[in-house]
């Protein structure tokens, strides 16, 4: 609206003063960045209020991973998790449920958590209006409660992109929307050294971690980080624990 408004002035303005054509240009490219940066960006806000690590100096961590269920993959994460007794957040996506409900029951039996993370993932989830994102969201709800008989609470957007939609959609349904403070880059990294140091050297009090148990071989760089996180005498919680929220509705 305040783009509207400025934009409308300057044409108005024109009337009175002659305005440069380049200044059009401008006030154009400094809008697109600064959506570009607010939708791309979750921690900035813009959009959605994001919980992206918690302000403390208690050396408190918690760990999420998004794009599961995936056989296998998931189930290597989680016998990590088990072997250090750490719990963790799995933001789910609901089309990847079906036919894999026994991964997310041993997700929540061990103690961990479930999150929703779209029913579709797709690239054109940004494009969605209001209504088709509610439908879509609502749909990894039904997916997600078949599977534990529970209702999560915590959204995490698709590749963190938020938009004006998505924030209605999330107020409806009253999701407490989860960024990260930490990105491993994990599906991009494919060195275990680099992608552990990488991860270590952002940790910090109160951080929240982003991984994804859809990457090959995440587990072994896991083990290392968690051996990290022990040495320097972090203690791993799970989510709601970090920052006081209930994770099903």
């Amino acid at each position: 609206m305040l783009f509207i408004l400025f934009f409308l002035g300057l044409i108005g303005l024109n009337f009175i003063i002659p305005i440069q054509w380049f200044w059009y240009i401008f006030v154009f490219m400094l809008f697109s960045g600064i959506e570009f940066y607010g939708a791309s960006f979750v921690q900035s806000g813009f959009h959605i209020k994001t919980i992206n690590n918690k302000n403390t100096k208690e050396k408190i961590v918690a760990l999420t991973f998004d794009d599961g269920p995936i056989p296998q993959k998931t189930e290597n994460v989680l016998k990590v998790l088990n072997k250090f007794n750490v719990k963790a957040t799995f933001f789910c996506i609901g089309k990847r449920i079906k036919g894999n409900e026994t991964i997310l029951q041993k997700i929540d039996s061990e103690g961990h958590l479930i999150g929703n993370h779209s029913y579709s993932h797709s690239n054109m989830f940004d494009l969605k209006t209001t209504k088709q994102m509610l439908e879509d969201l609502q749909l990894s709800n039904i997916e997600i409660k078949r599977s534990i008989n529970k209702t999560p609470a915590f959204f995490r957007p698709p590749y963190g992109v938020t938009t004006p939609s998505l924030a209605r959609a999330c107020k409806q349904l009253n999701y407490d929307v989860i960024g990260w403070n930490v990105r491993s880059l994990d599906t991009t990294i494919k060195d275990k050294k680099q992608l552990v140091d990488r991860v270590t050297k952002q940790i910090q009090p109160g951080s929240i971690i982003l991984f994804h148990d859809n990457v090959d071989g995440i587990e072994f760089a896991l083990e290392e980080i968690l051996v990290y996180l022990k040495q320097n005498n972090y203690q791993v919680v799970a989510l709601n624990k970090l920052i006081n929220k209930k994770a099903y509705a």
